[in-house]
């Protein structure tokens, strides 16, 4: 729906002023959370040296807009699949990948090119090396963008547009986007740090688990944003439903990752290295193993809530703009007795 058909001229102001304000509050802590991940003791190492030094507040601060920015335009994207006419559905994976072309832009251009060659490999094809590095970054990027699109294009497809089956859409994209991606980080040529952490050098089963892993954790996080943004009422379902995600994804990474990284000789695991503090100590008793995984699902299920948020958020006061004759009167449904809607209330009807 065009937003001029949404919004008269003051209900646009005012929805504006509405949305604007509480996208700042998510960016301002978003970033606070960002700092303290890169100042506190026990944070995996990884993660604390993608600030360098150590953390500045505009360090973090530009930390959280990549980060937003790397994790929202896709549900965006899952959600206009769902909403866009038949014939209009393949703008998603172009949608997609023009997203992952900026985000490695961002990237290349603020990351040292040793961080850039940890992640994507050195180039070997000889058809130039941007381009190489653009395409395998691509690739790579598909297994997070793609099963984040569809947490979020299965939870409206299912409560908001009640139009389940149109989510096979992204299934069908999603295989052959994932297919090619596949073949790109993992055939052609072995990416190191992806065939190393992946269960037995990154077969198709531990390549579809890890982005099965990453769907439920975005779907479980569009729960929580949905009742964040005021679209679902149920508080005391979603709550449930995140709780209930942490054993299930903590059991789907389990399979997804290796338990033996460098051979078979070897005691380590990968989610161990991916979530040990210091590079002299790397093993953990399961509970403390399941402890840290917590924690880091806690995150990284914030910043999914945090990016998904604009969008639930866009989309509770678009429907809000149809039901209220202050922003729309030509939308405005006939008037409840002892009842007001304001902006961004969970109350009159917003499915």
């Amino acid at each position: 729906m065009s937003i001029h058909r949404s919004y008269n001229k003051d209900g646009f102001k005012q929805a504006v002023a509405f949305w604007s304000v509480r996208v700042l509050v998510i960016l301002a802590v978003a970033s606070v959370l960002l700092y303290v991940l890169g100042a506190a003791p026990g944070v995996p190492y990884h993660v604390r040296e993608l600030f360098g030094s150590g953390p500045t507040p505009l360090k973090a601060l530009l930390f959280a807009l990549v980060v937003l920015f790397a994790l929202g335009p896709p549900a965006v994207l899952g959600m206009q699949l769902i909403r866009l006419p038949v014939k209009l559905v393949w703008l998603f994976p172009v949608g997609m990948l023009v997203h992952g072309v900026v985000v490695f832009l961002g990237f290349r251009f603020a990351t040292p090119i040793e961080s850039v060659h940890a992640m994507v490999g050195m180039p070997i094809w000889g058809i130039g090396e941007e381009l190489e590095r653009l395409i395998r970054f691509v690739a790579l990027f598909l297994p997070i963008s793609l099963p984040i699109a569809g947490g979020t294009a299965m939870l409206y497809a299912a409560t908001r547009s009640h139009a389940p089956r149109r989510w096979l859409w992204w299934l069908l994209f999603a295989a052959i986007l994932l297919t090619a991606a596949y073949v790109i980080v993992v055939a052609f040529p072995a990416t190191d740090n992806v065939t190393l952490l992946l269960r037995r050098q990154a077969t198709p089963l531990s390549w579809i688990t890890f982005c099965l892993w990453l769907l439920v954790l975005s779907f479980a996080a569009s729960l929580a944003a949905q009742r964040l943004s005021g679209v679902f009422k149920g508080t005391a379902a979603a709550s449930f439903a995140v709780l209930l995600f942490l054993p299930v994804t903590y059991a789907i990474l389990f399979v997804a990752l290796e338990r033996n990284v460098g051979g078979p000789t070897s005691q380590l695991s990968a989610l161990e290295f991916l979530l040990s503090d210091s590079r002299e100590r790397y093993f953990f008793s399961s509970a403390e193993l399941f402890g840290r995984y917590a924690m880091a699902y806690a995150v990284g299920l914030l910043l999914l809530v945090f990016a998904q948020y604009p969008v639930w958020l866009a989309y509770a006061t678009r429907r809000f703009a149809e039901a209220n004759p202050v922003a729309n009167p030509a939308h405005a449904p006939a008037p409840r007795q002892g009842r007001t809607t304001t902006v961004g209330s969970s109350e009159g009807p917003i499915a």
